[in-house]
């Protein structure tokens, strides 16, 4: 069966969100990858077993990295060697900040300075695109035991045949649209699409007729459950959607982005991981590098696609975030004006609305 590049990458993503072991290869070796966050006792002497307790490397970013104090080497990713078994709390320790309180005495950790970093780089990229914690074990693995283990539906690929990201597309395609009349405002439409890697679907809800020659009033807004849904004080999310569409039903128009791409990127229960970072002191930002992650994993590449298949390349966009100018401008959006969204501040979202204009740039 042939399988496209995205397909290939979609099917190792799903495997490791439901659990299971990939093999990734290039020229030089073949390499058993399993994703941290979703391994057990069980699952791991099952792996020991298979690959004949070969001893493994773990995986993880150069930001989890520096709060493990573990030396870096490479510029992308870093790779810890493993002289004798590791106890799965221990993995799992290392791979989740939230436990670093029960486990404070992990390590000395010896990290890799020579040797191949593409396939580790590659395991971390796709547990980033898996939602999962960004750490992985790596067991480089026989010819033999790789043909027995494709032998048994486990999942292989060539890490030169992955894709990310549908590089070779300007446009996302339409799954399904249809009239949606909302509250207070009836001429609505909601639009479908579906990212060919990750199989993310994402919305665009577009109010009365964009399409007029004027440049269209446009809010990129990335899911909040919490804060869309619940109405959470941590964020000010809810009310920026809230404002959006007021504005658009004010205007007769416009264009509501809504990507899933929730806590910038790295998903709900990281998120949450991250919320606890939070309530023990650390800020947006210091919480989301503890777990491995930037900043900001958002693509927001996404954003740019999607308007192009409205036919819609100029507009007003509703933002205090200057770097979403910058990514929309540098994938053929031309945005020719910056429209404030200026949210309320509460005892509980003052902290992180700091960080927002401190450490992310926002203009607040």
């Amino acid at each position: 069966m042939f399988l496209s590049s995205s397909e290939i990458t979609s099917r190792l993503i799903s495997d490791l969100r439901l659990g299971l072991p990939i093999i990734l290869y290039d020229s030089e070796q073949s390499i058993l990858v399993a994703a941290i966050e979703t391994l057990y006792s069980e699952k791991l002497e099952k792996i020991n077993q298979i690959t004949k307790n070969i001893k493994f490397e773990i995986a993880i970013t150069n930001r989890r990295a520096k709060v493990l104090k573990a030396r870096i080497y490479n510029e992308s990713v870093t790779r810890l060697s493993t002289e004798d078994q590791v106890d799965i709390n221990i993995l799992q320790a290392i791979a989740d900040p939230s436990r670093d309180l029960d486990y404070p005495f992990k390590g000395p950790f010896y990290s890799e300075r020579e040797g191949n970093f593409e396939i580790a780089f590659v395991s971390i990229s796709l547990c980033k695109k898996a939602r999962l914690l960004p750490a992985s074990i790596l067991i480089k693995i026989s010819e033999g035991i790789k043909e027995e283990l494709v032998s048994s539906q486990i999942s292989e690929a060539d890490i030169g045949d992955l894709e990310f990201k549908n590089d070779n597309e300007n446009f996302l395609p339409t799954l399904s649209t249809a009239q949606l009349p909302i509250k207070g405002y009836k001429n609505v439409s909601l639009t479908v699409f579906r990212e060919i890697t990750d199989l993310t679907e994402h919305y665009a809800i577009v109010f009365g007729n964009p399409n007029t020659g004027q440049p269209a009033l446009t809010r990129v807004h990335s899911a909040c459950f919490t804060g869309d849904l619940l109405g959470s004080e941590k964020c000010d999310c809810g009310e920026q959607l809230s404002v959006s569409i007021s504005k658009m039903k004010d205007e007769g128009n416009g264009i509501l982005l809504y990507l899933n791409q929730e806590g910038r990127g790295i998903g709900l229960a990281n998120k949450m991981r991250a919320y606890h970072l939070q309530n023990i002191g650390f800020d947006t930002v210091e919480a989301n590098h503890r777990l491995g992650f930037e900043d900001d994993e958002r693509d927001l590449e996404i954003a740019a696609k999607i308007l192009k298949s409205l036919d819609v390349i100029e507009i007003k966009l509703m933002t205090n975030n200057p770097k979403k100018i910058e990514y929309l401008t540098k994938n053929g959006i031309t945005v020719k004006e910056r429209v404030p969204l200026i949210a309320n501040t509460n005892p509980n979202n003052k902290d992180y609305l700091r960080t927002k204009a401190e450490k992310s740039g926002h203009i607040l």
